[in-house]
This record gives structure tokens, sequence and C-alpha cells, in this order.
């Protein structure tokens, strides 16, 4: 029994250290954060970390597979439930709103390392785009399998869908919106989509 313990307090332990480090390496990108302020803000010593991440590049690749798994978990959450396509779009793009807005660090995280300063581990973070567009290409396919939407070209499809959806979020954020205000826009987004994918 202590054993379980012990690592359920590890796991806890590593996850906060984790969620500490996407604030850090949010805010200043992997060359600039600093082992010794995650440290810091985690609440631990530096030699803490060094237990649970070899170094500072085991840390930033850790914290992006638990993005991964955190991030695709919600996006398959929102659209495996029952309804219309335009319903499961509509709970795709509130599920983005709430990782853009909820997970604010870690969804930079992930996008500085497709787009920006952490381009270093874009082949980490283009596995979870690639999960995503899989994940968007699959509902495509079981609304097409349903007679909803006519759609020659899912892959390419899924991707106007989630550049659409992160473009939007992430636009409507930098221009201040709240996320009540992107969360409004959800139906419009969905039905405008649904419009450009064309009927069966």
């Amino acid at each position: 029994m202590p054993k379980v313990v012990d690592e359920h307090m590890r796991e806890a332990t590593r996850r906060h250290i984790i969620r500490r480090a996407a604030s850090e390496f949010a805010r200043l990108g992997f060359d600039q954060a600093n082992i010794n302020t995650i440290a810091e803000q985690a609440g631990i010593g530096k030699g803490t970390i060094y237990l649970y991440f070899e170094n500072k590049r085991e840390l930033f690749l850790s914290m992006l597979r638990y993005i991964a798994q955190d991030h695709i978990l919600a996006i398959r959450t929102a659209i495996a439930l029952d309804g219309t396509l335009q319903q499961r779009l509509e709970r795709l793009f509130r599920a983005f709103t709430h990782l853009a807005q909820e997970e604010r660090d870690s969804f930079n995280v992930y996008m500085s390392a497709l787009y920006g300063v952490n381009r270093a581990f874009q082949a980490e973070a283009t596995k979870l785009l690639r999960d995503y567009l899989a994940t968007i290409a699959l509902m495509l396919e079981q609304s097409q399998a349903r007679g909803e939407i006519r759609c020659p070209h899912i892959e390419a499809t899924a991707l106007m869908i989630l550049s659409l959806m992160e473009s939007y979020v992430l636009s409507a954020n930098v221009l201040g919106q709240s996320e009540q205000a992107i969360l409004q826009q959800a139906s419009l987004i969905a039905e405008t989509l649904v419009q450009g994918i064309g009927s069966a």
C-alpha cells in the first residue's frame, strides 16, 4: 500500500512541476526559462527537479507530452458525444476556447513549439497536431457515414476546421475578448463551418 501512495505522490509532484514549468516556458520560452525559477515557483529545491527530470530539455518534452494527453482527451471528449455535426463542432470550438483560456500556459507552449520561440520542439508538438487532425477527421467520416455531409477531402477539411478554430480563438484572445464572449460565437462558428463543408 505505501508503494502505491508513493507513486501517486510522485506523479502529483511531477504534474505540479510541469504546470509551473509551463508557466515559465510560456512566459520566456525554452532558452530563457530557468530551472531555479521553476523550482522556486513549484516550492521545491532545484535538486528535487532533477529527481524527476534529467535536464531542462527532458522537462520540456515531458511537459509537451502531458499537454498532448490533456488536450487530446479534451478534444475527444468534446466530439465523442452524440449529436449532429454542427453540435459536435460547437463543442469542439468550446473545448478549444476552454484550453486557450483555462489552460493558457500549456496552450501557448504548444503553439510556440509549433510556430514560435520553442520551434526546436516542433516535431513533438506536430504529433499533437496530427492527433487533433485524426480526431477531427474521424468525426467528419462519421458524419459522412450518417449522410450529414458530402466531404471528398476529409483530411484537408479537418485541417481547415482546426486552423480556423485555433486562429479564431487566438485572435479573439489578442483582441481582449473574454472567454464568455468567445463562447457566445460557438454556434455561429459551427454553423458557418457546416455550411462551408456542404451538406449531403
